[in-house]
């Protein structure tokens, strides 16, 4: 008899899911199309999730959990590294760029589930919290990071969805140079202040 490791299998799962979701949308991943995908019944998707929403769900976490890890890599080599943290956030890479796809397909399911919606603000927060800590280990100052938090997130947000529609115009360079001359603006400021 073959040992199975459930969580491994739901990662799995979610990872075939995850891929389908960047290159074909949310609403053409089907637990069928999963299940194909992966050569597998769909009793086996159903097996460890009980519908597509549970597995969507499970999706979005691995994602947001995938996304904090190369933020973790930069600020373990220095805690304020700011432009380092938000160019690990963008779609810069080609990895990034397509968990950026998948963020953006879960935009429009958030707007339209409360249950979503909580999971995508609780990352949200998480996100702001963490680039909170950089812009206080590189400034040393706590007035207004909330603020400057998400300021510097929108910009993070808007710069990666506008790559996953135009990734010619938005470079990889592109980005680090949006992101520089916001990082010494951000210098600036707190020299100032």
């Amino acid at each position: 008899m073959r040992i199975v490791d459930h969580e491994q299998r739901r990662q799995q799962i979610a990872e075939v899911a995850m891929e389908l979701i960047a290159r074909v949308g949310l609403e053409a991943t089907t637990l069928n199309r999963i299940a194909k995908a992966m050569g597998a019944s769909i009793r086996v998707i159903t097996h460890y999730f009980a519908d597509k929403d549970t597995l969507l769900l499970a999706v979005y976490r691995i994602l947001a959990l995938q996304g904090q890890a190369p933020i973790a890599a930069v600020l373990a080599r220095d805690p304020a590294d700011l432009a380092g943290a938000l160019e690990a956030l963008c779609g810069s890479d080609e990895a990034t760029l397509e968990r950026w796809r998948v963020y953006v397909a879960f935009w429009d399911k958030a707007a339209r589930s409360p249950r979503f919606a909580a999971e995508q603000q609780l990352w949200i927060e998480k996100t702001l919290a963490l680039i909170g800590e950089v812009i206080v280990a590189r400034t040393g100052r706590r007035d207004n990071v909330r603020e400057l938090a998400t300021e510097l997130i929108a910009l993070v947000y808007g710069m990666s969805v506008q790559r996953t529609l135009d990734p010619a115009s938005w470079t990889p360079e592109a980005i680090a140079a949006v992101i520089e001359r916001k990082v010494r603006e951000v210098d600036r400021r707190s020299a100032v202040a």
